[in-house]
């Protein structure tokens, strides 16, 4: 799964697909655009800027620090040249996510054609994040770095200040990818709900007072190469990766800091990576108990646990 990875788009792809999700991503980069880059546009973190000793690009004014050294030229061009890079899994990740979501919405479609009711997966309507305490390994870096912030901004010198703002700008785009995953896992979570709380079938008990609730048509499936399971002729297409980060020693204590966040950072995408592709099977083996259900006979007692 390398930087060419590029996602196969199809015509008769349900009108599902443009979902909450995205309109969710569409609004907070159009409430964050007068202040802010454009979420996940290459150009921002590609810029000469980012190769040289050009100004700003965030337009920060410099100014001086008397109490803490700020970090060295030299240390910010190492902090931009290694955070440069990291938006390419980030927008990776977020095209998979697209995908998976065009087939849990599939999914969706089928139980939805079957019960002829809609599913309900967002009661609330609400953008889900889960906000838990910060996990440790043996080193003491932080295993899961969307549970921590970069170092606030106020204090800081301009050039410790620059790396930082690149640090936040990546941390947002991380916010919204992990929304966007628990938006399709959600949905999963809708469809195995009205298997579960269905054990009639999909015209309930008394299937002669069944009545649709609308129009539900037969969904065509999505066609990706990394929708196929693996079988003897299929061989599995790979979506977890691994982002490695590059060590080095610091004395510097807004350094110390920023690398730390950066540790973070790469710990999160890493562990994007892994949620992504665990969803990925959670929503094959979804899909696998709406092809039993559906075709199961109404009105006997046939329940299929489909929360697991």
């Amino acid at each position: 799964f390398g930087s060419s990875f590029v996602p196969v788009w199809r015509d008769h792809q349900s009108p599902r697909t443009v979902t909450v999700a995205m309109a969710f991503l569409i609004l907070a980069v159009l409430a964050s655009a007068a202040a802010e880059p454009a979420f996940f546009d290459p150009k921002v973190l590609q810029s000469t800027q980012l190769r040289g000793l050009g100004s700003d690009p965030f337009g920060e004014p410099e100014r001086e620090n008397r109490w803490l050294k700020d970090i060295s030229t030299h240390t910010k061009n190492y902090f931009k040249k290694v955070l440069a890079p990291l938006q390419t899994p980030i927008v990776q990740e977020f095209q998979v996510l697209t995908i998976l979501e065009s087939y849990v919405n599939y999914t969706m479609d089928k139980v939805e054609n079957a019960t002829g009711r809609d599913v309900v997966w967002n009661r609330t309507h609400r953008m889900l994040m889960e906000e838990t305490e910060e996990t440790f390994d043996a080193s003491g870096r932080a295993l899961y770095g969307r549970r921590r912030r970069p170092i606030g901004e106020k204090n800081l010198p301009p050039r410790a200040r620059y790396i930082n703002k690149i640090l936040m700008y990546l941390n947002k785009e991380m916010d919204l990818l992990w929304n966007y995953n628990t938006i399709v896992d959600r949905k999963r979570w809708g469809v195995g709900n009205t298997i579960t709380s269905s054990p009639y079938g999909p015209h309930g008990e008394h299937p002669e007072r069944w009545r649709a609730n609308g129009s539900y048509p037969v969904p065509i499936a999505p066609n990706h190469t990394i929708l196929l399971q693996e079988s003897a002729d299929i061989q599995q297409t790979k979506i977890k990766f691994s982002v490695k980060a590059d060590e080095k020693k610091f004395t510097n204590k807004y350094a110390l800091q920023l690398q730390a966040d950066y540790y973070s950072l790469i710990d999160n995408i890493n562990d994007a990576s892994e949620k992504i592709s665990d969803l990925r099977n959670r929503l094959w083996k979804m899909n696998d108990f709406a092809d039993q259900f559906i075709v199961l006979p109404s009105g006997v007692w046939n329940k299929i646990d489909a929360q697991v």
